[in-house]
């Protein structure tokens, strides 16, 4: 046998042997055979076009486990969500040391001055987060919503008055204005005039989009990506800079240098609530955290609010009867005096309906198109009867999870809010720990209370003095890659004022 071939055969089965244990790990889990060598089969996905449909089609096909990576499974089966998402943070998120194949969340850092910037959301260490929840969480208790609660009232007397000038708009647009402004309002105390100029006036929203789609499209080959934009050689050259994360930081530095010079701030606001509690926590709440913490609540709430908004109203104005029944328990309220115009929190948040409308809107479009991954523990796990060893990468589609029907009742894929009222007990205790609409267990939204204090002052108001149609009956949600894409399949709506 010549050198070269008997090399040639070498290489051959030291490649056939590594990809055979690559397989074989994993060897019960149902899925593509692609998938099971390599990630290239799922980068490929979510590189071409949507994932979510792919791994919904796939749970359709191979159930409640479906190998999707040589160490990754997607798991669909809404009864081990507190499991897996548990508040212990016995599966973690990885680290990049141990488990650098896993690091899915590393491709969602941001750069500033050519320095990779993480949130609270890649987080990894538990230890960490854990800590930063306890240093900041008096930044969202209800003493805190009261006090965000004018700056709602504010906002929205803003956005009356812009539909006011003009009756039809692009539904998303208008709401991620108002959303716009009062996260810059509640987070630096500033009025940028979204609603005012009509249009996303620093291009915020744009540059979020991009960087939640880098990250759905690296997410399952991070040591790639890392390679190519976080080179220290040419990565500072590829990668765009997040304005979110440098306004927070240029904030932070101009906050600081005014309180030194003045004893009273005018307002507590996000950024000077962080910094308060640094003088408490210093070890906790260095300035990166500040600003990361900062950078979180705002540049995570652009999208995910005005998209939840957009979202309950669509699927409103598309089911008459849901619409009517929401529209009768607002009526009754406001008769009976239990409600104001603009509502208060304390008048909303205790209306079933409206809280049942928002949380199936979030349960058929949630936040999140990818699945969450954790790390399965060293002493490994049982999902349905199939052992997973530890140190196996599994995660949660939120989509595919809400379209399980043992535990969300029958015809998952329709807008039904009566699912969350019509139940027992128990079965309702078994949709709220299966819900991921603001994610769960010790990693759900910080942000989720005041999403909700806005929500729910907002829908209310607009149904209350508006009759809302939509321009095209016809009208679709359109979803790419996993994403709802307002921007190319825009729904256009049109606010006629009520008469009294």
């Amino acid at each position: 046998m010549t050198t070269p071939l008997f090399l040639g055969t070498i290489i051959s089965l030291c490649v056939a042997t590594a990809l055979f244990f690559r397989y074989w790990r994993l060897r019960q889990i149902p899925g593509p055979i692609l998938a099971s060598v390599t990630n290239l089969w799922r980068f490929n996905i979510q590189y071409r076009g949507p994932i979510l449909p792919c791994l919904l089609d796939l749970h359709r096909k191979y159930g409640s486990l479906v190998r999707i990576g040589p160490n990754t499974i997607s798991v669909s089966d809404a009864a081990y969500v507190s499991a897996i998402y548990t508040n212990k943070g016995d599966y973690v998120k990885a680290k990049k040391k141990r488990y650098m194949q896993a690091d899915s969340y590393e491709p969602m850092r941001v750069f500033v001055n050519g320095q990779s910037v993480g949130s609270i959301v890649d987080m990894q260490d538990e230890e960490q987060h854990r800590a930063l929840k306890r240093s900041v969480g008096g930044a969202f208790t209800n003493k805190s919503l009261q006090e965000y609660e004018p700056d709602v009232d504010m906002i929205l007397e803003n956005l009356l008055a812009r539909i006011g000038k003009k009756s039809t708009f692009v539904l998303h647009d208008v709401l991620q204005w108002f959303q716009l402004d009062f996260l810059m309002k509640i987070a630096f105390t500033e009025s940028p005039g979204h609603l005012q100029h009509g249009a996303d006036v620093y291009g915020l929203s744009k540059l979020t989009a991009q960087r939640i789609a880098h990250w759905y499209t690296w997410q399952s080959l991070p040591q790639l990506e890392r390679f190519i934009y976080r080179n220290s050689v040419w990565g500072r050259f590829l990668a765009r800079p997040s304005k979110w994360a440098k306004m927070s930081k240029e904030r932070f530095n101009a906050r600081v240098a005014t309180t030194h010079d003045r004893q009273e701030i005018e307002r507590r606001d996000l950024l000077q609530k962080c910094i308060d509690y640094s003088e408490k926590y210093p070890d906790v709440l260095k300035p990166q955290t500040i600003t990361s913490v900062v950078n979180s609540i705002i540049s995570a709430g652009t999208d995910t609010t005005s998209g939840a908004m957009t979202t309950m109203l669509y699927f409103l104005l598309k089911s008459p009867s849901c619409y009517k029944s929401l529209m009768d328990e607002l009526d009754d309220a406001q008769k009976s005096g239990k409600l104001s115009i603009p509502p208060r929190y304390t008048e909303v948040s205790r209306l079933p309906y409206l809280d049942a409308v928002l949380r199936e809107a979030l349960r058929l479009n949630p936040a999140l198109a990818i699945p969450m991954e954790r790390i399965v523990p060293s002493s490994g796990c049982s999902i349905n009867g199939t052992f997973i060893p530890g140190g196996t990468v599994i995660g949660c589609l939120a989509m595919a999870i809400h379209m399980d029907q043992t535990c969300f009742g029958k015809d998952p894929e329709l807008f039904q809010p009566e699912r969350w009222l019509n139940r027992s007990d128990a079965e309702r205790s078994a949709m709220e720990r299966g819900f991921l609409g603001w994610s769960a267990g010790s990693r759900a939204c910080l942000g989720r209370q005041i999403a909700e204090l806005e929500i729910k002052k907002v829908i209310p108001t607009l149904l209350l003095k508006y009759n809302i149609s939509l321009d095209n009956p016809e009208q679709t949600l359109q979803f790419v890659n996993g994403v709802l894409e307002y921007g190319s399949n825009p729904i256009s709506v049109t606010f006629n004022t009520k008469t009294q």
